[in-house]
Parts: C-alpha cells; structure tokens; sequence
C-alpha cells in the first residue's frame, strides 16, 4: 500500500494511506495523476493521436447523447472517485440521467454507466490495472481504443467480470451494444 509522509507542526512525519482527496495536493507539472488502490500513476501528456482520438469519440458521443436525451459526457478533466483509495481522471465518461446523482462539483462519485481510456504511452494500465478495477468497482461498460492499431472494443459487466461484446477495427462502422442507434465511422478517429 501506497504512503505519503505527513509533517505536523512539531510531530514526527507518520505514514499514511493514500486516498482520493490526495489527488488534490499533486503537482501542476502537466502528467495525469491519478489514484488506484492507494496508489499513484502518472501519465505524460497525451499524444496527438491518443488526442484526436478521444476529441472525435466524444463529439460522436455528445452529440448522441444530448440528442437523445440520455444523460451526460464529459472528457478528460473530470475526477472519477470509484472508492476511498481511487480517484481516475479517464479519456471519457458517460453518466446516464439516472446516475447522475454520483455528480458533485469535486467530480463523480461511484461508478458511471461508461469509462473510455484512449491508449497511449502506457498501455498496461488501461489493459490490466483499470480494466480489473473498473470492474471490481462496478462500472458496467469499458471501451478501450487503440490509435496505433485502430482499434475500439466495448466490454461489459457480466457479474465481477467484464466479457468483450464488441470489436471493431480500421475504417469500419462502430455500433456499441450500449448506445444501438449510434454508429461511429472509425476513420473519423484516426490520423491519416
């Protein structure tokens, strides 16, 4: 488990579990921070693919959702809290009306109807490390999207365990299971 010292005026430092609220005090330096299980990752600056990717997946996205009605979709920015120990900031988060009582001005609290990760300069932690927490915190649906081999695949909840329900690749034509009306053109995400 993760620790941070802590100087109180005239104490000795002690150690600490890391939580959420950490995420608060770490540096303006431009990586992404963020908390899982107690512990810290930190990301570079997103690449321009990982950015085009993510821009185009969210303006699709919006513009679904907002038509119809459904909820909310934020990008990159928004503190996602699943538990004490983890606070994520993923790619893109999809927030349906009726779980929209986990908004608060801090960010969201509890687990979203969608989380995408765009993958980028550490691929590891979206395939593994937020993909098992994600699923141990509830989250129903993941999509992982990968620019350099132009891949999306939509995952599902199915008890404790997220199955692969969808797999698209190239300049095919996206329908996710969770949004059937919608179809994004693949081409739209990457860079030619």
């Amino acid at each position: 488990m993760a620790t941070i010292s802590s100087n109180k005026t005239g104490q000795e430092p002690h150690e600490r579990s890391l939580n959420h609220r950490d995420l608060d005090h770490t540096p303006d330096d431009g990586n992404r921070w963020e908390l899982i299980d107690g512990s810290f990752f930190v990301t570079p600056f997103p690449t321009h693919a990982h950015q085009e990717a993510a821009s185009e997946l969210a303006f699709h996205m919006m513009s679904f959702v907002r038509s119809k009605g459904l909820g909310k979709v934020y990008t990159a920015g928004l503190k996602v809290v699943l538990d004490e120990p983890s606070g994520v900031g993923p790619d893109i988060v999809y927030i349906s009306c009726e779980r929209m009582v986990g908004m608060r001005d801090d960010g969201y609290y509890g687990a979203p109807d969608l989380l995408v990760e765009i993958l980028s300069s550490k691929p590891e932690l979206d395939r593994f490390v937020k993909y098992h927490k994600y699923a141990s915190a509830g989250v129903p649906n993941y999509w992982i999207v990968d620019p350099e081999h132009r891949t999306i695949k939509e995952y599902q909840l199915q008890g404790s365990r997220y199955q692969l329900i969808a797999e698209c690749a190239g300049s095919t034509e996206f329908k996710p299971v969770l949004f059937p009306e919608l179809t994004i053109p693949l081409h739209d995400l990457w860079i030619n």
